[in-house]
């Protein structure tokens, strides 16, 4: 088996929090990061000062990041992060398969074209199929530019168009640090269907929850960190499942409602959850 590589050239096109987040961890993580690419090169440039920054008692060995607009410019790097959103996805991918294409030098000589990957759990494998060697490096985590994040513990869904491009994703993830699995498009689609209901439906339930509990919500953070905790111990979070739906309290049930009268969306949501949770715990519904 195959050595794993210490670093790749890289370059990322966008420059948004999954290109921030994801740009310096690999240059951290000892990969040379040529270019950082996008429409938007206000932020592309903040993005490109953060990766250049001298870290206290670590000095570069390697390069420092640029910024381009110029998408030909990245055609040298071994491997292209596609990190927008998935309706750029396949307009970009045609583009750089163009690239490669007018390329007479790996076209004569036979030279591995660069891998194009793009960071969906949505977007399927096959909307970078224009292009010879192509996969997916999907971290499945919430990433945002104000908090930085430990990616060791990220977990990478990966997909290549070949064994060689799988090797380079599995090469990336492990230089991270990063747990990793090689899943079809089907699978990742899946995840990140459920990715959504515990991380933006929850967020969502959060959001109700500080309008009603406030100057008290950042009480609720323990319980809430406890709840998601304990939800993944056992075989089903349903055998963890408590709260009044669950135990067919009906009188407190109605005392929620009571208060709920003034603010229809949380009544809905309310009533909602609780029913479902009523229904499953063989309780008659409000």
């Amino acid at each position: 088996m195959n050595k794993k590589r210490n670093s790749y050239k890289i370059s990322v096109w966008g420059t948004g929090n999954v290109a921030l987040r994801l740009s310096v961890a690999l240059k951290q993580a000892g990969h040379i990061l040529e270019y950082v690419c996008g429409r938007d090169e206000d932020s592309g440039k903040k993005i490109v000062r953060i990766l250049n920054k001298e870290v206290e008692g670590q000095s570069h060995n390697f390069l420092d990041t640029s910024f381009t607009s110029d998408y030909t410019r990245m055609k040298a790097s071994e491997v292209l992060i596609l990190a927008v959103s998935d309706d750029a996805i396949e307009e970009l991918s045609a583009k750089f398969a163009s690239i490669f294409e007018s390329d007479k030098l790996s076209k004569d000589n036979g030279l591995r074209t660069p891998l194009v990957v793009h960071t969906s759990g949505a977007s399927p494998m096959n909307s970078l199929s224009q292009n010879k060697n192509f996969g997916v490096f999907y971290p499945l985590m919430t990433l945002s530019k104000i908090k930085p994040v430990d990616f060791k513990i990220i977990p990478f869904l990966l997909e290549g168009s070949d064994t060689e491009s799988e090797k380079i994703l599995a090469d990336l993830a492990f230089s991270l640090g990063s747990e990793y699995r090689l899943c079809d498009s089907a699978e990742r689609l899946r995840t990140h269907l459920a990715a959504v209901y515990v991380s933006n439906f929850v967020n969502y339930l959060a959001g109700l929850a500080f309008d009603l509990a406030k100057p008290n919500h950042v009480f609720l953070m323990p319980l809430a960190i406890e709840t998601v905790r304990k939800s993944f111990l056992y075989e089903h979070p349903s055998i963890v499942q408590t709260g009044p739906a669950k135990r067919g309290d009906f009188k407190t049930i109605n005392k929620h409602l009571s208060i709920l009268e003034d603010y229809p969306e949380h009544e809905a949501v309310y009533r909602m959850l609780t029913n479902l949770i009523l229904k499953i715990s063989g309780h008659q519904e409000i």
